[in-house]
């Protein structure tokens, strides 16, 4: 009766679950703290988290092109250098 023996297989799966939890949190954390383009993506996005099993990668994944990008430098201030 060794068939709840634990074994190294066990120890794999425990870390790709440890592993996939902080992916997860790591999602939330950078969702919550996102500003996004739309009113409705934060809210779209958080139920794709929840709900898909594999929601946190698509987020991370596919969600920079929805986020507002928050460096827009203003390069016409800049002086140019004058030639000596």
């Amino acid at each position: 009766m060794d068939l709840v023996t634990p074994g190294f297989g066990l120890i794999y799966w425990q870390a790709a679950g440890l592993a996939y939890i902080a992916f997860w949190i790591y999602a939330l954390i950078d969702l919550v703290r996102a500003d996004f383009k739309d009113q409705n993506s934060k809210l779209v996005w958080v139920l794709i988290i929840l709900i898909a099993p594999f929601g946190c990668f698509l987020y991370l994944a596919l969600s920079r092109r929805d986020k507002k990008r928050g460096f827009n430098p203003d390069f016409s201030k800049i002086s140019k250098p004058k030639n000596r």
